[in-house]
């Protein structure tokens, strides 16, 4: 029962089960020590080199998962995320692990960028850039519109005559204009 607790535990914050070990290690250190001091097989002074032969083996063990904690941290956003990287971001982690965690602040900013309701982030909730909106193609109109007027003036001459490639252009942009704007094209 106590085993299930702390797997779910761990399941739920994946460093748990590291610290578990390490204070379990400290406590049965602390009760040995205290059941020698008690039966006086050892003196005050050698119970405390021991002590702290102890809580320094304590301190090792704690830093060593504390690493391996932090720097598996990436790795369990970039998995929790599901992220489509995720075993780049754990090899890299493990990188980063034995050149001193000088990557591991990009590691985190990697897997802190997907999301998997939207992705990267660089969508857009607007048609794509091929479709035309029907103010588009008014739009389009009016300053062609504007252009020649414009030249009008400038020169006191007639308007140039529209460029045949700026006509096929406009075209359909009309006949988007009068199409469904509800339908969507391009990649959904």
């Amino acid at each position: 029962m106590f085993r299930d607790f702390i797997r779910r535990l761990s399941q739920t914050f994946f460093w748990v089960s590291k610290w578990v070990v390490a204070a379990a290690i400290l406590g049965l250190l602390l009760i040995v020590a205290i059941v020698f001091l008690l039966r006086q097989d050892i003196d005050f002074d050698t119970f405390l080199n021991y002590f702290a032969l102890g809580l320094l083996i304590f301190v090792v063990i704690t830093l060593f998962y504390g690493i391996i904690a932090i720097h598996d941290v990436p790795y369990e956003i970039a998995k929790a995320r599901n992220h489509p990287h995720q075993d780049a971001i754990h090899v890299a982690g493990w990188v980063s692990l034995f050149t001193l965690h000088v990557l591991w602040p990009f590691l985190w900013i990697w897997a802190m960028l997907y999301r998997p309701d939207r992705g990267w982030g660089i969508q857009h909730d607007a048609t794509d850039a091929t479709s035309v909106q029907p103010e588009q193609a008014d739009r389009f109109e009016e300053l062609l519109r504007r252009v020649e007027a414009l030249e009008v003036r400038s020169k006191g001459a007639e308007p140039r005559k529209r460029i045949e490639p700026i006509e096929k252009l406009v075209e359909p942009l009309k006949s988007a204009a009068t199409a469904d704007p509800s339908a969507k094209r391009g990649p959904s």
